[in-house]
């Protein structure tokens, strides 16, 4: 028998060495699914290197060669350290962060040689998986790191065990339980823990680096990159009337000074206000938004909002009209408004509160000034005894009218890709190219009333959305974002007035989606599979509202309601921490008395063989002279030795079966393992043996 300690010993080395590679492979993988949301985020070059090393290491792994010197790891740290530095001028901060922390993790990669470096690894893992909802905080991307935690925590059970390795199903179902059982404290984290204003990680120069959308810049092209972008822009809800698309115009900035090329907001000592305002009250509509952040402080409301709205970021509705929150919207929002469709605004104006929206820059689009002077001279032949603000009003309505006819009927053209404009964008739009986006008719348009001596602004914002056919809340997307005009008219106040639905009237009636398909020559919801997507869509974006309403939403404002309805008046940070703190405790208490009071699971065999000794140990004190704690089989008694103490007491007609019954125990218990069939057969005749003893 000496011979063969070799061979075992070769033979656990070669089963330990396959263990090591499925392992380090199991963490290979898992790594790559930690870092897969950061791909997309980092620079090519960054997420170039992790893959190289992550494949290294893989290579390394498999072939069984040996890590690299010590000093190679080193070196490259330095390497990374200083590649981070010219791509962000800094190693501080979330995006440089970011990509150094990742960096690290696969270089450690190249360093494991002992058991704590794979727990330096795990750990380090699950502080980049926190790193993720610095872009993203979804539902997918929540479910992403779900999956990578259990994958992380199966590693980690994998590295507890030394000689007896559980099988892989065994390893998942004790992180699978693991994980469970961190759920209800990780829920009272979530509801308990103090909600603060600030960033999650960063440094004040890129923690709130602005997102997509709306700028108090408009220049051709600007609105039109957003026409591809189908990112969340808010979502509203309607308790009672919903507007028809028509009606939603969504407010944003006000711009009223060009110099040329772009327009930007008056600025505020010259932003002259609007001191009257009369409204319907059959038209009031009230909602609630839910405003996705952006880093910016304007609030987009309805129209002409009555009353600033309710959000715990403070609002104030400027004269222009424009909602503007007293602090940047650095977290998703929700507040509530109302506004009006019908109204006038602003009639009681005079010339010299309006002259600042009427300036435009000198030497710029010259055949614009020179059709504007035509259309004024054609108006005082047509009518050259105006004089009241009468007919200062019809006169404007006239002009306004030719205007709008001259885009309905000369050729102009809604078009997501225009030509480019040169020095005078006007006069080239206008009398060139005749192509354009919305912003390329609101500048045109404004202009020329400016020109015509008629107060005007462009306003930026949203316009339409679509109704979520399962949810009911209009999402309101990027791709909605739109220009429109407001015209001062005598006796009238502010008017709005929208270039755009005179040459492409399907974008204000059936909203952004379904005008960009007919521009592009398709219609998403003709066909059934078009359809199909479409229902698809509404429910996927349904949940994720979801999502964000109760989760991603439950700010401070929230977390205050909700322990007053529990009873907890006085919400500050202290009283949170106390409850924190007893919530806490209380659960670890449950967890800890389930977990020590917890019945050890027995096996079937083992608990029906305990049933046969505690029968025939019975039968045994009842046949002979001994008593029951005499027959009682010990601790250390195996099922021969046991039998061969008590058969001779026990009664005749049951010595045949406690034999049966006991060699089928041996049998089953300590003999080889055959087909399972027949396992199943001696069992189910071990069982009955165990039954036939109470008689």
């Amino acid at each position: 028998m000496r011979p063969a300690a070799p061979w075992t010993a070769f033979a656990r080395t070669v089963g330990r060495r396959e263990r090591d590679v499925r392992d380090m492979l199991w963490l290979l993988a898992t790594l790559a699914w930690v870092l897969a949301p950061h791909a997309v985020d980092l620079p090519v070059w960054c997420t170039g290197s992790i893959v190289a090393l992550v494949v290294w290491r893989a290579w390394l792994t498999w072939t069984g060669r040996r890590l690299p010197h010590r000093l190679v790891p080193i070196a490259l740290t330095c390497i990374a350290g200083i590649a981070v530095w010219f791509e962000y001028r800094t190693i501080f901060g979330k995006d440089a962060g970011v990509a150094y922390v990742t960096l690290l993790l696969a270089l450690k990669l190249l360093e494991m040689r002992a058991r704590r470096d794979i727990f330096v690894v795990i750990f380090l893992s699950l502080f980049v998986m926190l790193t993720s909802l610095f872009e993203s905080q979804s539902m997918t991307m929540a479910a992403m790191l779900l999956v990578g935690l259990w994958m992380l925590v199966i590693a980690l059970v994998s590295v507890q065990f030394a000689e007896h390795e559980p099988p892989w199903r065994v390893k998942a179902r004790i992180a699978t339980r693991l994980i469970a059982v961190a759920l209800p404290l990780m829920t009272i984290l979530f509801v308990l823990f103090p909600r603060i204003d600030g960033p999650l990680w960063g440094m004040p120069s890129d923690a709130y680096a602005a997102k997509t959308g709306l700028t108090e810049f408009m220049a051709p092209g600007s609105l039109g990159r957003l026409s591809e972008s189908r990112d969340m822009a808010f979502r509203v809800s309607f308790p009672g009337r919903v507007p028809a698309p028509s009606e939603r115009y969504w407010r944003g900035p006000v711009l009223g000074a060009f110099d040329g090329r772009a327009w930007t907001p008056l600025p505020a000592r010259r932003n002259p206000g609007s001191r009257s305002l009369t409204v319907d009250a059959a038209s009031a509509i009230d909602y609630t938004v839910t405003l996705e952040p952006d880093n910016r402080p304007w609030l987009f409301a309805l129209d002409v909002p009555a009353i600033r709205p309710q959000t715990p970021l403070g609002a104030f509705v400027r004269s222009d009209l424009q909602v503007v929150s007293e602090s940047l919207v650095r977290e998703r929002s929700v507040y509530t408004a109302r506004s009006y469709t019908r109204y006038r605004v602003g009639v009681d104006e005079n010339r010299v509160r309006l002259q600042d929206w009427l300036e435009l820059p000198p030497g710029f689009d010259p055949r614009t000034h020179a059709f504007a002077a035509q259309l004024q001279n054609d108006e005082m032949r047509a009518d050259p005894a105006a004089t009241t603000p009468a007919d200062d009003a019809r006169h404007s309505h006239h002009l306004i009218d030719r205007v709008l006819r001259m885009i309905r009927t000369q050729g102009y053209a809604y078009t997501l890709e225009p030509p480019p404009l040169g020095r005078d964008s006007v006069d080239d739009f206008l009398f060139g190219t005749r192509s354009g986006y919305c912003e390329h008719y609101a500048s045109a348009f404004v202009f020329l009333m400016r020109a015509l001596d008629i107060p005007a602004r462009v306003v930026t914002g949203y316009q339409g959305g679509e109704i979520n056919q399962v949810d009911g809340f209009l999402e309101v997307r990027q791709l909605d974002a739109h220009a429109w005009a407001e015209v001062w008219i005598a006796g009238e106040g502010w008017t709005r007035v929208d270039p755009t639905a005179a040459v492409a009237p399907e974008r204000i009636e059936r909203g952004a989606l379904d005008a960009f398909s007919a521009v592009r020559g398709f219609a998403a919801q003709d066909s059934f599979l078009g359809s199909l997507l479409q229902r698809s869509r509404f429910n996927w974006d349904a949940i994720g509202n979801a999502w964000n309403q109760w989760v991603l939403a439950y700010n401070a404002d929230r977390q205050g309601g909700l322990l007053s309805g529990l009873g907890i008046e006085r919400i500050d940070w202290q009283t949170l921490t106390i409850a924190l703190i007893v919530c806490f405790s209380a659960g670890l208490a449950v967890i800890s008395v389930l977990t020590v009071f917890r019945r050890a699971k027995v096996d079937p065999l083992v608990r029906d063989y305990r049933r046969a000794c505690a029968l025939v140990a019975r039968q045994a004190a009842a046949h002979g002279s001994a008593t029951l704690p005499e027959t009682v089989r010990g601790d250390s008694e195996g099922p021969r030795a046991y039998l061969a103490r008590i058969r001779d007491r026990l009664p005749e007609s049951s010595r045949g079966r406690a034999d049966t019954v006991f060699a089928l125990y041996e049998s089953l218990r300590y003999g080889r393992r055959g087909d399972a069939k027949h396992e199943a057969a001696l069992r189910a005749r071990f069982s009955a043996g165990v039954s036939s003893l109470r008689r």
